[in-house]
């Protein structure tokens, strides 16, 4: 177990912020000259130096307090807070916008990469929560910030661990590289397969190829459990990122006492679900560890589908062509909604079953690597999350390791 030493933010680094009487506006963005940051365009930990917009010499020169240095590191104040990110690879000439605290060590008792994680821990986040409580206006002062207060090892040891969370955070990124990778690998194949057959002449509409029906919400006065029932009930969020949606810890559940009154609104194992409300255009399949689940009422279900197999469905709404379709059929100013009658409308390319086959073969391949970097990705972020509580904790003495 490492010695660790109790330590308040003010006493180890300065903050710095654009001040509100400086008034950068947006009309004031360039493309050239001294970068702009803020918090948009801070990605994985580091600053995306592309993203970044560009002001004057004027503007730059404004404030030498918050002109950027190589591992400064910065923390997002405003709307999402405690977004952080430690500057590398700085240009000659960066500053901030608002929104943004630079924080500098003012002494050599804490690293300030060794504080980029500690601000990534539930300690910092239980801090926010609690100097925000009340406050409707999410907003993260520098007299609040500066009392923060953490444990650190001696500089030697906060090093080591620094080392040791960066080389998982390597991998990590590799690792989301490669899934953007092979994401955007499956969206060029549908591209280039689908182009020469998404003219109006060459499609025909959902509702001539299957039937599309709603979900149900639960009864008046009832609530979902986390009781295991029989029932299991299927949310939107349930269904934002797999491709084949399965049961998981994360679901919820329909009281027995009021499953006889949605029992019409269930799903098979194989049937293709859609988000029609909100989230509009979520597409996932039906796993067996969900055959007659419940679904809600901001989802529908296509089934009943002729001359095309679900699976092909599911990579064709997924496209671009398929996406643009939804958008196309989707209503409401204020929410957003997909009715029933406009999901039927949909174009579909004609293709005949073995040219739809051939095409998901493809996907398939690709989906199944995309799958597998996935779960990699996942079990390096529960690592580094697990590593980070004990070495952060000084529970695990980083220079055993």
């Amino acid at each position: 177990m490492a010695d660790m030493t109790k330590h308040t933010l003010v006493d180890c680094f300065s903050l710095r912020a654009r001040i509100g009487w400086q008034g950068l506006r947006s009309d004031e963005f360039i493309t050239e000259g001294p970068y702009l940051v803020t918090g948009v365009d801070f990605h994985n930990g580091r600053v995306d130096w592309d993203d970044c917009y560009h002001v004057t010499e004027e503007r730059y020169a404004q404030d030498k307090g918050i002109q950027l240095h190589e591992h400064d590191l910065l923390i997002t104040k405003d709307g999402t807070i405690g977004k952080t990110a430690v500057v590398i690879d700085c240009p000659e000439e960066a500053t901030l916008n608002s929104g943004v605290f630079v924080v500098r060590a003012i002494n050599n008792e804490v690293v300030p990469e060794f504080l980029h994680y500690v601000l990534h821990s539930h300690w910092f986040d239980l801090f926010v929560r609690t100097v925000l409580t009340g406050s409707t206006i999410k907003h993260l002062n520098q007299e609040k910030f500066y009392k923060f207060s953490f444990e650190a090892p001696d500089v030697p040891t906060q090093k080591k661990i620094v080392e040791v969370l960066e080389s998982i955070d390597d991998v990590i990124d590799k690792t989301r590289e490669l899934i953007e990778k092979y994401t955007s690998l499956m969206e060029g194949v549908v591209q280039d397969i689908l182009t020469d057959s998404i003219e109006d002449e060459n499609t025909v509409k959902m509702g001539t190829i299957a039937n599309v029906l709603g979900g149900k919400r639960i009864p008046k006065g009832s609530e979902l459990t986390i009781a295991k029932t029989a029932h299991p009930y299927i949310r939107v969020r349930d269904m934002t990122k797999p491709k084949v949606v399965e049961l998981t810890e994360d679901f919820m559940y329909v009281e027995e006492s009021d499953f006889h009154k949605i029992s019409k609104y269930i799903v098979d194992a194989g049937d293709l679900i859609i988000s029609i409300v909100g989230t509009v255009g979520a597409v996932a399949l039906v796993g067996e560890t969900l055959d007659k689940a419940s679904l809600t009422e901001n989802c529908s279900k296509i089934v009943n589908i002729k001359g095309y197999s679900p699976e092909f469905l599911y990579y064709f709404l997924k496209s671009e062509y398929g996406q643009k379709e939804i958008a196309s059929g989707t209503v409401g100013e204020v929410q957003a909604k997909l009715p029933l009658k406009n999901i039927l409308e949909i174009k579909v390319p004609v293709l005949s079953e073995p040219e739809q086959e051939a095409i998901v073969e493809k996907l398939r391949i690709v989906d199944e690597k995309i799958d597998r970097e996935v779960q990699y990705y996942n079990k390096m972020e529960s690592i580094k999350a697990g590593l980070m509580h004990d070495l952060l904790s000084g529970l695990v003495d980083a220079t055993m390791i």
